[in-house]
């Protein structure tokens, strides 16, 4: 079959969850990495586009199959998006990689695909973007020939903000790439023993939780620190916070490379996801394939991924996580339970799976 991805969250996205899986699905599809049989049978075809997206750059197998170089700004990309003429050739099956209003246009003849990595606009009026974005990604998902939801949460989420939809639904995982796995080289860049975040820190991610939650632990364990990586620096607000609990001299904010995220998993004491919502939780999985101790807010979408190889407290609860980190910090032997469980766990979980899952349902929507 003839596959195309749209070039939308290519052109838009530099680094990100969204643009992640259509990249893993590209090297899948291209034979950038090795594959199964499974995929034997799926062509993806060039997009002849400038884009941004660092996980496609860099690759030089993928960048030549894709037919895409560095437009240097999302808003060349995006220029050349609105404005160049659709393929008029057709392909088979067209996966939308993001919602905006111009991708609408598609293809001729082609089945379309669309997934839906999560509900937040949708469910937390606090997150809500703009009502435009809102109604073309319902178009989005009402005109599709089948629809993939990241999770089973991210599923019920849609049917509820929705109700019924015309197309199938189909759940499709995530994977985790190999490089995240125990036992890589010691960064010495980093606290010697420290309790870590990854990920952005606004609104339903629940940062602010775990910034009260460490104040709690801290004056009985002054030597562990807290390590937040990614989401930029501390903005004042939380620099204010941090100083107002009594913790800005044992807390951190770093900006890592791919490339040196499975040593900052690696060598945590625990990695904590407080978050309220999330589609799916990568980081999550990313950690536990690293041996890392997890511990996750017990809601949405993360004990989909953490099974019974994570520890869970209440979403929101401060005290509660205090306890939790307490515990986990002072039990070595639950940490290495939670360590050879999480291993296990994530192995479950592998982009080739990922990929593989997706063809069914490229072949499913033209068999329809």
């Amino acid at each position: 079959m003839r596959l195309a991805f749209d070039e939308q969250i290519f052109a838009i996205q530099e680094f990100g969850g969204i643009s992640r899986l259509f990249a893993e699905l590209a090297k899948q599809y291209t034979e950038a990495v090795p594959t199964s049989q499974t995929h034997s049978g799926v062509s993806l075809e060039p997009m002849h586009a400038p884009i941004v997206n660092r996980y496609i750059l860099g690759h030089p197998e993928v960048e030549r199959a894709l037919d895409v170089w560095d437009a240097g700004s999302p808003w060349r990309a995006l220029g050349r998006y609105f404005t160049r003429r659709r393929p008029s050739n057709s392909v088979d099956v067209l996966h939308s990689t993001f919602y905006l209003p111009h991708g609408l246009a598609g293809y001729p003849g082609a089945r379309r695909i669309v997934t839906v990595h999560d509900m937040i606009p949708e469910l937390l009026p606090m997150t809500r973007r703009r009502l435009d974005f809102i109604t073309v990604k319902r178009r989005y998902v009402m005109s599709a020939d089948h629809v993939i939801c990241v999770s089973e949460a991210t599923r019920q989420d849609l049917l509820r903000c929705y109700g019924p939809i015309p197309a199938p639904i189909t759940v499709v995982h995530h994977g985790v790439d190999p490089a995240f796995r125990p036992g890589r080289p010691r960064w010495e860049d980093l606290p010697d023993r420290y309790i870590l975040y990854v990920g952005n820190r606004g609104q339903y991610k629940d940062a602010a939780v775990l910034m009260e939650a460490f104040a709690r632990f801290s004056p009985a364990e002054p030597d562990t620190r807290l390590l937040f990586v990614g989401g930029g620096p501390f903005t004042r607000t939380e620099r204010k916070m941090l100083e107002t609990l009594g913790i800005d001299r044992v807390t951190q904010q770093r900006s890592l490379p791919d490339a040196e995220m499975p040593a900052a998993y690696g060598q945590a004491l625990m990695c904590v996801f407080p978050s309220r919502f999330e589609g799916f939780g990568l980081p999550a999985l990313e950690a536990m394939a690293c041996g890392t101790p997890t511990l996750l807010a017990a809601g949405s979408s993360l004990p989909e991924v953490g099974g019974d190889a994570a520890a869970y407290f209440t979403p929101g609860d401060a005290g509660e996580l205090t306890a939790s980190i307490t515990e986990l910090a002072r039990d070595d032997a639950a940490r290495s339970e939670l360590s050879a469980a999480g291993i296990e766990r994530a192995a479950l979980f592998t982009w080739e799976r990922t990929a593989a899952n997706t063809a069914e349902v490229y072949r499913r929507a033209l068999e329809a």
